[in-house]
């Protein structure tokens, strides 16, 4: 069996959400001393500034540390053709944070005038950071990818489930995302809740969850309470839904009631995703379902799923085969290097 891939991002984009700043000597260190443990590693970018970003990755190239450079959409494109003048491997990152036509815009700019030739075969290998849409992997030609949505979409409630056809047949290129648990608001007629769905979808589900050994468990509509008492000491907070990091203590885990449950369901719609996967590298094509689903051996996008826990870890450990996986600077132990070197054996 394929031993799995593992990448290290520098964590810049989780820094700067959390107003921490990441020391570039620290992250060429660790690189230099570490880097060989990864197939690859991104560089200390910085978020929104094309130029820092490029000086960055020449100072790391200065320091004898090869990482590969990010260009973030919407800034300036001198610097992605700096990049590609030098290097024939580039992420492509921010675009989780354009609107839906916006990121289509820029993300169609950038491939038809610097990343394809005039067949559209890319004459780069192109890496997506953070992508959350499927219909955006598959839409254009990337070498790899990597997305945290079915980790998150778990830990927040939420399974991945395929679109249907009128008769029941699953489709995974549309992976939509339904919330599940049994801590949610569910309402009447909300049209992301399980609960909500018609009948005979539901139906489909239910024997799509029992095939590969789930259970729903119970979920209810129910509305929440306003939090009462004013802000301070004093003040009633309600219970966390989740705890991040340690597994739940529940005798019987269902997908309403364990989110590990509910990342495991969603790792496992994943990798029927990628079994389906187009084939690479192939042209790109500017519209929507421009490729059918089709299960075969020809070399695909390499899809990498985020971690930053222990846990996490041990449930990828669940399915089979191994999932590749992204793990951030930012998110680095002891634990968690142990494990992963663990997993990829």
């Amino acid at each position: 069996m394929k031993k799995p891939k593992v990448i290290l991002d520098s964590g810049a984009y989780t820094a700067h959400r959390k107003g921490k700043k990441i020391d570039i000597d620290d992250y060429a260190e660790y690189v230099k001393e570490h880097g060989n443990e990864y197939d690859m590693c991104f560089n200390l970018d910085s978020i929104g500034n094309a130029k820092k970003s490029y000086t960055n990755w020449k100072y790391l190239q200065s320091k004898g540390v090869d990482t590969v450079p990010i260009y973030h959409i919407g800034t300036n494109e001198v610097f992605l053709r700096k990049y590609l003048r030098e290097t024939d491997y580039i992420g492509l990152g921010a675009i989780a944070n354009l609107e839906t036509t916006q990121r289509l815009l820029g993300l169609s700019h950038i491939w038809k005038t610097y990343l394809t030739n005039k067949e559209g075969i890319p004459t780069v290998k192109v890496h997506g950071l953070g992508l959350t849409a499927v219909d955006i992997m598959i839409r254009y030609p990337w070498y790899s990818v990597d997305s945290f949505t079915p980790v998150i979409s778990a830990v927040w409630g939420s399974v991945l489930l395929p679109r249907l056809d009128n008769d029941g047949t699953p489709h995974y290129f549309k992976l939509g995302i339904s919330k599940i648990s049994d801590q949610g608001d569910h309402k009447v007629d909300m049209a992301n809740s399980f609960p909500s769905l018609p009948e005979r979808s539901k139906g489909v589900y239910y024997k799509l969850f029992e095939k590969y050994g789930f259970k729903i468990g119970e979920i209810a509509y129910q509305v929440k309470k306003d939090r009462r008492g004013k802000q301070g000491e004093n003040e009633r907070k309600p219970v966390p839904m989740f705890d991040l990091i340690k597994p739940a203590n529940i005798k019987t885990r269902t997908l309403a009631n364990s989110w590990e449950e509910r990342m495991r369901w969603n790792l496992t719609m994943w990798t029927h995703l990628r079994k389906r996967l187009p084939i690479y590298p192939r042209p790109f094509v500017d519209k929507n379902d421009a490729y059918e689903e089709e299960i075969n051996n020809h070399p695909k996008t390499i899809m990498y799923m985020g971690v930053s826990t222990t846990t996490h870890l041990n449930i990828f450990n669940m399915i089979s085969p191994k999932l590749d996986i992204l793990i951030s600077y930012a998110y680095l132990t002891d634990p968690i290097n142990k494990l992963i070197k663990e997993y990829i054996k």
